[in-house]
């Protein structure tokens, strides 16, 4: 049982009330002992050391608020009419409308000839080759610490080297590699590279330190079948030919600045043998393809049995 004193302690530690209520008796204790809790001293709350402001007016932390608009109402579709959006939601009944996706709206005008064949075009969409970029400062890396195996004899580090390492991953529509000259200052290794595109830099780099880069090109059906021959094997298909570059590009292999290796092709020559597939016969070649410049056939052949001397074409 609570005794009458810890009973008013009690009752004094409670904050004052606004109505007056009268505090009941407290047992034998005597008239003078009555007191109500309005009469007892209110006791002030322990001040906090991080109190947030209430009283700045609209910079009070109280009073934050997102903007108007900045959180919008999800909108509930296809709840059925409470939703507010009806039964089908506004898409009506079933058909191309209902569905989701492309609705194809720009190609029909209700009967009419669309916009999309009655608007002229304009231009055209030229197809743009990619390469990867390979730096030099990381073929030098890849040699120095052995996930490059440098090819024997001097032989140069192609596409298809890149490729079998494991280094390069060439996927659909890349027309090969292009050498980039970052790191062409710390270049000391001296490399022997073949890449689609050569960059100046990469270029100069490359021979200052003793090295040599070549320009080669190859058709995605050639490049297929030299990354991946198996894949020709295994449907029963012969390995393409190496094909050469088409017109708009011939010139860019032709140049000696560019490292283009049709610099020094001549009449007659066969580009690139060693890249022959095996059931192509080198020996059998058409020998008008070995006419020298302006040489005419007639002259070549009276030549060849005999028959005079010809003249130039």
């Amino acid at each position: 049982r609570v005794s009458p004193g810890k009973m008013l302690l009690r009752r004094l530690s409670l904050p004052s009330l606004r109505c007056r209520v009268g505090a009941p008796a407290l047992g034998r204790a005597g008239p003078s002992s009555l007191r109500s809790l309005s009469s007892a001293v209110p006791l002030a709350p322990p001040p906090l050391a991080h109190a947030p402001p209430t009283e700045l007016g609209p910079l009070a932390l109280n009073r934050i608020r997102d903007n108007y608009g900045a959180r919008l109402k999800k909108t509930r579709v296809g709840r059925g009419v409470g939703s507010g959006r009806g039964r089908k939601s506004g898409r009506g009944m079933k058909g191309m409308a209902a569905r989701a996706g492309n609705k194809g709206f720009l190609l029909q005008s209700g009967g009419q000839t669309s916009d999309v064949k009655r608007i002229p075009k304009r231009g055209f969409y030229r197809l743009k080759r990619e390469y990867l970029g390979v730096n030099l400062q990381d073929l030098q890396s890849w040699v120095l610490s052995g996930r490059l195996d440098r090819p024997a004899a001097d032989a140069p580090i192609t596409v298809k080297t890149l490729f079998d390492n494991r280094l390069i991953t060439l996927r659909a529509g890349v027309s090969g590699i292009k050498l980039l000259g970052r790191g062409g200052g710390q270049l000391q290794v001296p490399l022997h590279v073949e890449a689609q595109q050569l960059s100046a830099p990469a270029i100069q780099a490359v021979e200052a330190a003793g090295g040599s880069v070549t320009a080669v090109y190859y058709s995605p059906l050639a490049l297929r079948g030299l990354l991946k021959p198996e894949a020709f094997e295994r449907k029963g298909r012969l390995r393409p030919r190496p094909a050469l570059p088409p017109p708009k590009l011939m010139l860019k292999y032709m140049e000696a600045e560019r490292r283009g290796y049709l610099a020094d092709l001549k009449p007659g020559d066969v580009v690139r043998p060693h890249e022959h597939p095996p059931h192509v016969d080198l020996s059998a070649r058409n020998p008008r393809s070995a006419l020298p410049l302006g040489r005419r056939r007639s002259d070549w052949e009276a030549e060849r049995s005999g028959g005079g001397s010809g003249g130039g074409g």
